[in-house]
């Protein structure tokens, strides 16, 4: 019984061994475990970030002058340029040449307008002229070049004003010095009865020291010839009276004839500096016969040592 026994388990045991074989094989899959991959996620794609196209710094460019009063257009492919401290024009371009000549036309044929010359200046420039401001005595010069063309003088007003535009002024020369516009013109204008009231003969007293070129205007004496200027334009038979005077020392017929150089040398002055036309100015040496102080005394002679500039 016992060896029956003996042999049923033996039996039983084969068979659970066959069965977890048969198991493990075929049906119930059993093995190694599965070696799980982990999933990173692919980080997101960005979108390509558009590079900024490359921009080239273009050169200032100060273009056309254009001109314009109603239907009248004239368009400058250039414009009047100047020297640092200079009053005169630098030579100006057939382009230009041909553009004033058209506006000078245009005034002519319109006596009833009028061109308004704005002149521009830099502060640190000097001011060598007879005028207040550099600015005022370049359109000085370009009123002179429209007179020359046939305008008249009662046609054009003048004003001097700070360069607008830094960019304008490069290696010493303005490249924009003038602007122009137009106007009425006035038929009672107060400022010539102004002036008239002011300084309609009382002389304007200039002062030389010894061997100056030229004498020490202050600001009075340049808006002086500035509005002396601005009458002998319209008032077509105003003159300017330019007398010469020495104190009493020395040779009379000598301190004539200095007092007589000293006004023709003013006149000279007021025309190159200032832009009055020599034809509105009469020259005459006094010598000592005028004094306007004690020869008795250095301050007196000193006033005495002058030239007088006369509206009449």
């Amino acid at each position: 019984m016992r060896k029956e026994s003996l042999i049923l388990i033996i039996l039983f045991i084969g068979w659970l061994i066959t069965g977890a074989f048969i198991c493990k094989k075929y049906i119930c899959g059993i093995s190694a475990p599965a070696v799980v991959e982990k999933v990173i996620p692919a980080a997101p794609v960005k979108a390509p970030v558009a590079t900024p196209p490359v921009t080239k710094t273009e050169p200032y460019k100060l273009g056309a002058w254009n001109i314009a009063d109603g239907r009248f257009k004239e368009t400058s492919p250039d414009h009047f340029k100047y020297n640092d401290s200079k009053t005169q024009y630098l030579t100006p371009t057939v382009g230009l040449n041909k553009s004033v000549k058209n506006t000078a036309d245009y005034l002519k044929k319109n006596p009833n307008r009028n061109l308004d010359i704005t002149g521009y200046y830099r502060e640190p420039e000097k001011n060598n002229s007879s005028l207040p401001n550099l600015g005022l005595a370049r359109a000085d010069r370009v009123k002179n070049l429209m007179t020359g063309l046939g305008v008249s003088a009662a046609q054009i007003s003048t004003a001097g004003v700070k360069l607008p535009d830094a960019r304008w002024y490069k290696n010493n020369v303005i490249d924009k010095g003038i602007e122009f516009g137009f106007s009425e013109v006035k038929k009672n204008d107060p400022r010539v009865a102004a002036i008239k009231n002011r300084l309609f003969g009382k002389p304007v007293i200039l002062y030389f020291a010894t061997n100056a070129e030229s004498p020490n205007l202050n600001a009075q004496l340049r808006q002086d010839f500035a509005d002396l200027s601005y009458y002998l334009d319209r008032v077509s038979n105003a003159k300017l009276e330019i007398g010469g005077h020495t104190d009493n020392r020395g040779d009379r017929a000598y301190n004539v004839n200095l007092s007589k150089e000293r006004a023709e040398f003013a006149a000279d002055y007021l025309t190159s500096k200032g832009g009055i036309a020599k034809n509105r100015m009469v020259s005459q040496g006094y010598g000592p016969d005028k004094p306007a102080g004690s020869n008795d005394t250095p301050e007196g002679r000193q006033k005495n040592r002058r030239v007088e500039v006369i509206l009449k």
